[in-house]
């Protein structure tokens, strides 16, 4: 049974407490709190001993902290020392398991360390470095003043509850000698959850209902009727009766601009990190410290057949018109006598001007399909799209017209 015990109590410690290598004084650092005990040359000190406890989960440290629970603690530290000590003896330091842990160890600081350097990073250079121009922020709170920083009138407000009538005439004759009323809120309020900040309920607006008392139309029109320090009532509700004071007040209108200045920003930094770290920072350090791809690493395997490959390129044509002109060249580099070869060629042009807007390169394209596959049905389409890709649909429509017209002219003249 002992040593079921001692191991169990070994594993314990090692979760609960974890890092002997920690606490226990082999260095020789100076220590000077007192030496409870000492194994061979090593000293464990009432220090170790206290940091241990600090590291048994808060649940089961109370089973600890008195003088028998130390006492138990201390033990299980000589313990693992003596065990630690006799594997030092016998050499296995060098066993597998013992290495692999090591590595796993050092593998998990490293990585603890590239995690903490890229977060530092991100953090001051990124984060801390974008800063929201004035002009960004003065136009999105112009845009919303008759929406988002609209505000009604409110007043904060602060208040007495009591149960009992009779007291109502002990609060009265307080507030009229003078007493303040937040020390009339600690005497007599019974309202634990506004008690406990001085009576305060908070902001109330108008037309709203008020904080736990719901819709209350006459109190609510009495305290907007009133100046700021003034003190009503007593008012009856179902909670008792209640005296209030309105502490500040603010006027329907727009809420000034360095009140919400934090949460505009707050609302537009996110899109400018964003588009600093993507746009900016990162083809810089790219640049910086130069960035290679493989890009046929990602081509779709040599397996995939033709129908399939032509598939995928038609369905990034939308979503990923870079990939799908890529898709393209390679179905017709892999299939070039495939009956939809020539098809490919026109989607390539027709992907580049449509979807890219890149006239130069699809004119290139459009002219490959003229000169590599004449007999083409599309070299009409392809010489059709050279001439007028680019052109507003409406001016092709207007000079269809013109053209309509010209002829029905023509026609009548002869």
């Amino acid at each position: 049974m002992r040593i079921v015990f001692l191991l169990t109590s070994i594993m314990i410690l090692a979760i609960g407490a974890c890092g002997t290598q920690e606490t226990v004084n082999r260095t020789g650092d100076a220590d000077t709190s007192e030496v409870m005990a000492t194994v061979g040359e090593v000293r464990i000190t009432e220090n170790m001993i206290n940091k241990e406890l600090e590291m048994i989960p808060p649940y089961q440290r109370a089973s600890f902290e008195s003088t028998e629970g130390k006492r138990l603690l201390l033990n299980h530290i000589i313990e693992r020392e003596l065990l630690l000590l006799e594997a030092k003896n016998l050499g296995m330091e060098e066993d597998s398991f013992v290495v692999a842990q090591v590595e796993l160890a050092m593998q998990q600081v490293d990585t603890a360390r590239e995690r903490a350097l890229i977060q530092t990073y991100y953090q001051q250079e990124v984060v801390d470095a974008v800063v929201i121009p004035e002009e960004d922020v003065l136009a999105y709170y112009n845009d919303h003043v008759n929406d988002i920083y609209r505000q009604e009138a409110q007043v904060k407000v602060s208040q007495v509850l009591i149960t009992s009538p009779e007291d109502t005439v002990s609060i009265t004759e307080a507030l009229e000698a003078g007493e303040s009323f937040e020390s009339v809120v600690e005497t007599y309020s019974e309202h634990e959850p506004t008690k406990a900040a001085g009576g305060d309920i908070g902001w109330i607006t108008v037309n709203a209902p008020m904080p736990y008392l719901g819709e209350q139309a006459a109190i609510s029109t009495a305290l907007f009727e009133s100046e700021i320090g003034d003190v009503i009532g007593s008012f009856s509700t179902v909670m008792g009766y209640h005296f209030f004071k309105v502490s500040d007040r603010r006027d329907e209108g727009t809420r000034p601009l360095e009140e919400v200045r934090e949460s505009i920003e707050n609302t537009l930094k996110p899109a400018l990190i964003n588009s600093y770290f993507q746009d900016i920072l990162i083809p810089e350090l790219k640049e910086n410290y130069g960035v290679t791809i493989n890009e046929d690493s990602f081509l779709p395997d040599e397996s995939i057949s033709a129908d399939s490959l032509f598939q995928s390129a038609q369905n990034l044509m939308e979503s990923n018109p870079e990939t799908a002109v890529e898709y393209y060249r390679l179905f017709i580099d892999r299939f070039p006598e495939h009956v939809n070869a020539h098809q490919a060629q026109f989607l390539i042009g027709f992907t580049l001007s449509e979807y890219m807007g890149n006239y130069d390169r699809a004119t290139i394209a459009f002219q490959k399909l003229i000169d590599n596959y004449p007999e083409s049905d599309f070299v009409d389409d392809a010489q059709w799209m050279i001439e007028n890709m680019g052109t507003p649909p409406e001016s092709l429509f207007i000079e269809t017209i013109s053209e309509i017209e010209e002829g029905n002219t023509e026609s009548s003249g002869e």
